[in-house]
């Protein structure tokens, strides 16, 4: 429609300035007064795209479907032929987590609601919050419970919590856009920086707390170049710098000092690759064949990355921006810690890899906000043609 619209608005302007140069007046004043006659751009824009909405990128939607659809199929054929668990079972099971995972992205990928909920600092922090909240229960006082009512293992548990708060940089981005030109705004960013690094630490290790440090410091300093907290805050950044770079080399230190000297990569590997996640259904399924499918998955990886950053690339709008920033650092912070963790700076059962990760899917945490995230993405890339650009 962008095509029609422009050659529409084109002709008004035009049939508006021969009017006025008729009347008299010379025609650059004659074009500068016919544009003013069309009001104001961003509000012209913004009826328009409620006449004419913008859609979900179809293509898009349609490659994650069919990731989503090779998963559950490899799933089944996993089951079927080395878990030899009932075909009814794996079918069903595996084919309705996919479903389920897609549609709770698409629901959010297609509300209309980004501009009137998701620009306020509480969302944001509401959502920090329950992060907070589920990791530190499944890190620390959930698993005393899980072992009275013996319905899941501390492993699992402590395994879920770390991959949860390798997404906290994802509500991050909400909150240095929520708490902009606010009288107490920085303090409170820098409050809940130190809260994430501190449950980084305690709960995924040093190699964790290493990661999300530059992730949020990259998220900081995008907001303060902007002034949102004001220009002298520009004169902090070299120091917060400083000492973000002493954090993140302090949390490699520790994580070298704790499983550096065992050398644990080789296990770590091993022993992930036993594990019902993909790249373990695909040892078991491809046999000779497992390097080429393995490259086709760092492939798919490398590829949603790309599009991540072409999409951000993009976009305009300052809130779809600085979300879309904060959804990519939490998906690289999830991608390099899952590769910390096979180079032995973690324990094995921490890797999740974007998309990939299929393993203990039915418990629907991670994977909840996972795809929670990638639907706010893509609502961001279809939302940033209707709001304004400067929300107020």
């Amino acid at each position: 429609m962008r095509e029609e619209i422009r050659t529409e608005l084109r002709q008004h302007i035009e049939d508006q300035a021969d009017f006025y140069q008729e009347s008299g007046m010379s025609r650059k004043d004659a074009v500068e007064k016919a544009v003013e006659d069309m009001g104001d751009p961003v509000e012209t824009g913004v009826q328009l795209d409620m006449v004419h909405q913008p859609q979900l990128d179809k293509k898009l939607m349609l490659a994650v479907a069919l990731i989503l659809a090779a998963e559950a199929i490899l799933q089944i054929f996993y089951y079927l032929r080395i878990e030899r668990q009932s075909p009814v079972f794996s079918t069903v099971a595996m084919v309705m987590f996919g479903l389920i995972n897609f549609l709770w992205m698409l629901m959010l990928a297609a509300g209309s609601f980004l501009s009137q909920k998701f620009h306020k600092a509480s969302t944001w922090f509401g959502m920090w919050l329950s992060i907070a909240v589920l990791g530190a229960v499944f890190g620390g006082a959930g698993i005393s419970g899980a072992e009275r009512f013996g319905r899941t293992s501390p492993e699992v548990l402590q395994r879920v919590a770390g991959m949860l708060i390798t997404m906290l940089p994802a509500v991050y981005g909400g909150m240095i856009f929520g708490y902009r030109e606010k009288k107490k705004g920085f303090q409170r960013l820098m409050v809940i920086f130190a809260g994430d690094l501190l449950l980084g630490f305690l709960i995924g290790g040093g190699i964790c707390m290493a990661l999300l440090v530059p992730a949020h410091m990259a998220l900081l300093t995008t907001g303060i170049k902007k002034n949102w907290y004001g220009e002298n805050r520009k004169r902090l950044l070299r120091k917060m710098w400083i000492l973000s770079g002493i954090l993140s080399l302090t949390g490699i230190l520790v994580s070298v000092h704790q499983y550096g000297y065992r050398r644990l990569w080789k296990d770590n590997i091993y022993n992930y690759l036993e594990m019902p996640d993909l790249p373990g259904i695909l040892k078991a399924l491809a046999g000779e064949y497992f390097p080429v499918s393995l490259c086709v998955c760092a492939a798919v990886i490398l590829g949603f990355f790309l599009w991540m950053i072409l999409d951000i690339r993009k976009l305009t709008n300052d809130l779809c921006r600085i979300l879309c920033l904060g959804i990519f650092g939490g998906f690289l912070v999830q991608t390099l810690y899952s590769l910390g963790c096979l180079a032995g700076l973690g324990p094995y059962e921490f890797v999740f890899f974007p998309l990939l990760s299929v393993w203990y899917s039915g418990m629907g945490a991670i994977h909840w906000y996972h795809y929670w995230f990638l639907g706010i993405f893509l609502n961001c890339h279809k939302s940033d043609r209707i709001i304004p650009k400067k929300m107020k």
